[in-house]
């Protein structure tokens, strides 16, 4: 989606680790010829978007660096389960002991699901997805955190989680008053899936 010689924001798709074994990073340094690139933060493996790498091991120090200062900005967008009521909204629930906090605003509902942007200001495992369960809207497509018993015939068609890392934004770390921004336009699967739910 972007890159300098320091950074690079890919359009990660569904179905492949972060990192690890045949995972983006994996992929990224085969392709590129790259050993030293890293995945600076992890997508689940079916969440789609915008996944910062650094190129150098100085680049990934410096990102980490921000990422921990929380000057990372990360959106997301889902499609979750039911009419989400309040147009906007956040979570403060812990998860596994720490701080975790999810601010959402509505873009579209119907009685059967809603289209949800959503920011992060800190990254817990599965974040988004524990949080919208726990408020009774999960993901469609969860299988992890979602309902097990489909009612509606339509989640029958749904791939996989419906949650997508729309932009990433930060200071850049080595170029003082620079930002590093990038988007990735919703996917495929992901708008036939706004469609089927008439959003």
């Amino acid at each position: 989606l972007i890159e300098d010689d320091n950074f690079l924001v890919v359009d990660k798709p569904a179905g492949l680790v972060s990192v690890g074994e045949g995972g983006v990073e994996e992929l990224l340094r085969a392709q590129r010829g790259e050993p030293a690139l890293r995945a600076v933060h992890r997508l689940d493996r079916d969440t789609t978007g915008c996944l910062l790498c650094a190129r150098r091991p100085e680049a990934f120090d410096a990102a980490v660096a921000e990422f921990k200062k929380r000057h990372v900005r990360k959106a997301y967008n889902a499609v979750v389960a039911g009419r989400y009521e309040q147009q906007v909204s956040t979570v403060h629930e812990d998860l596994d002991g720490a701080r975790a906090v999810t601010h959402i605003k509505l873009i579209a509902a119907t009685d059967d699901a809603s289209f949800l942007a959503l920011r992060i200001e800190t990254g817990r495992t599965h974040q988004i997805r524990k949080h919208l369960a726990a408020i009774r809207h999960p993901v469609l497509g969860d299988r992890e955190y979602g309902p097990k018993f489909a009612r509606d015939e339509r989640l029958v068609e749904i791939p996989r989680q419906m949650l997508h890392a729309v932009e990433l934004e930060m200071p850049h770390p080595l170029k003082p008053g620079v930002t590093f921004r990038a988007h990735s336009p919703l996917p495929a699967d992901f708008r036939r899936c706004l469609r089927l739910f008439k959003l």
